[in-house]
C-alpha cells in the first residue's frame, strides 16, 4: 500500500485486508495482538491503521450500543411530491443535522429516502413525525415501520 491521498479497495494488500477484517469487528485489539493474528510486528500494524484512518480509508472508529434499550427505532420512508435539487438539498441537510436520524439513504424507485430513526417512545415519534415530514411541503408521504426486533445487524464490510 502507498501514501496517497485517497486509498481505494485495489489498493489493499492481504495484509490490510486481513487487518481491517480484524479492526470492523474488533477495534480495542492491540497492535500486537493484530499483528500476531496477521503475521507483522505491532509497528508494521499501528503504521498501516493510521494510514488507513489518516486518508479517511477507515472512516471513524465507534462503540456500537444496543439500541433495544434505548427507546424505539423505526425505518421510515419518505417520499417526495416536489422533486428538485433544492428540496433533496435541503432535506439532505436536515438528515445531517438531526440527531434522531441515525442513518439516512438516498435511494432509488418509488420511495426517495430510507431513514433509521431512533427516539424515546412511539408517542413521541408520532408528534416528532409531524414536526419534521408533515411541516415540509415537498414531502407527499412518510411510511413508518416499527422495528419489533433486530435479527441482524453488521457494520462489517466484507473485504
Amino acid at each position: 500500500m502507498t501514501n496517497n491521498a485517497t486509498i481505494t479497495i485495489s489498493d489493499l494488500d492481504d495484509f490490510d485486508r486481513r487487518i481491517l477484517k480484524i479492526v470492523q469487528s474488533d477495534n480495542q485489539r492491540t497492535h500486537a495482538d493484530i499483528g500476531e493474528a496477521v503475521g507483522l510486528s505491532a509497528s508494521a500494524v499501528r503504521r498501516r491503521l493510521k494510514l488507513l484512518r489518516d486518508t479517511g480509508f477507515i472512516e471513524k472508529d465507534v462503540a456500537v450500543l444496543r439500541s433495544g434499550e434505548i427507546g424505539v427505532r423505526l425505518i421510515v420512508l419518505v417520499s417526495f411530491q416536489n422533486e428538485s435539487i433544492e428540496a433533496f438539498d435541503a432535506f439532505d441537510e436536515q438528515i445531517r443535522v438531526t440527531p434522531e436520524i441515525l442513518q439516512g439513504y438516498h435511494i432509488s424507485g418509488p420511495v426517495d429516502y430510507c431513514l433509521v430513526v431512533q427516539g424515546p417512545s412511539l408517542e413521541w415519534y408520532e408528534d416528532w413525525g409531524k414536526q419534521t415530514f408533515m411541516s415540509n411541503p415537498a414531502i407527499r408521504r412518510y411510511d413508518s415501520h416499527v422495528i419489533w426486533s433486530c435479527k441482524k445487524f453488521e457494520t462489517a464490510i466484507p473485504l
